[in-house]
């Protein structure tokens, strides 16, 4: 049976055994990876020729989740047929135009997803939210050296202040919370509406693009924003939460933008995508999914 890393820090018997190595290990570290911590570890991950190395907690397993997520499972990329072929004509259209195209990310975590988004759309400009303090530490530093602006901040449909809550799930699951009184002991943090975020991207130089929604709830308060400032960008990816907080209806708000906008809707994994409805959509081409050999 194969022993998890974990064996050998939480039995005495992994202790004892790991102990006369301990030494050798670190200093190996610290020549591969001069100042990381020990407490720290570098994740290896690429997509196509571009390559990567993110720094993660070394024994967190949701950091290396995130990873996974956006490398191996690629989850934010648009599900392919008519509505991938459509989002790569909308790419391009933005570059001819001689904008460049605007990403929004709303929860980024470790970074993982930026990374992601920069080797998929390579000429793109990403706006990284991220509020807790210990992710968006990591997010810093992995995404150094790329075209990003990141900000410790939360995301909601107006300006403010809030209080990161308790993790549910591990470093992936802070949620904030605008309520007072609810989780008064938790860090306090801005809150940016995303009206505020655009207003330093003139459209004299960007052109909203996408918009990935990842905010453990908290996607009720911005999509009760105003909906033109959402409905400006063409491709919408949100992970719905209410698999998380039953009966407090944190999709309701996506959907109702969703459907008085007019936008068609697609899924990929975990995620649902709203994607504004356009004329080319009809010329672009669709692949039918696979069927199933009859017996």
């Amino acid at each position: 049976m194969a022993l998890s890393l974990n064996w050998f820090t939480e039995t005495a018997f992994g202790r004892a055994l790991y102990s006369p190595f301990q030494a050798i290990i670190r200093g190996a570290r610290r020549v591969a990876h001069p100042g990381l911590p020990n407490d720290h570890a570098v994740v290896r991950t690429k997509y196509g020729a571009r390559e990567f190395e993110i720094v993660v907690r070394r024994w967190n397993a949701s950091d290396r989740m995130a990873i996974d997520q956006c490398f191996t499972e690629a989850q934010y990329d648009v599900p392919s047929g008519a509505h991938g072929e459509h989002a790569a004509q909308l790419y391009r259209a933005i570059l001819a135009s001689g904008k460049t195209p605007l990403i929004v990310d709303c929860g980024a975590n470790i970074g993982a997803s930026v990374l992601w988004f920069s080797a998929r759309y390579p000429e793109a400009h990403i706006v990284a939210v991220e509020p807790a303090p210990d992710n968006f530490a990591l997010l810093r530093r992995n995404c150094a050296g790329v075209n990003a602006d990141l900000r410790c901040a939360g995301i909601g449909a107006q300006d403010g202040v809030a209080r990161l809550s308790e993790k549910f799930g591990g470093e992936m699951g802070y949620r904030v919370s605008q309520h007072e009184g609810q989780h008064s002991n938790g860090v306090e943090v801005a809150v940016l509406s995303l009206e505020t975020l655009m207003a330093g991207k003139p459209p004299s130089v960007y052109t909203p693009f996408l918009l990935k929604v990842d905010i453990e709830g908290a996607e009720k308060s911005l999509f009760t924003g105003p909906a033109a400032v959402l409905d400006q960008f063409p491709i919408i990816i949100m992970e719905p939460h209410d698999w998380m907080l039953p009966g407090q209806q944190t999709s309701v708000e996506f959907f109702r933008f969703h459907a008085a906008a007019g936008r068609e809707f697609s899924m990929k994994n975990e995620n649902v995508v709203s994607i504004a409805h356009h004329p080319t959509l009809a010329h672009c081409t669709v692949i039918p999914p696979p069927t199933s050999p009859k017996p």
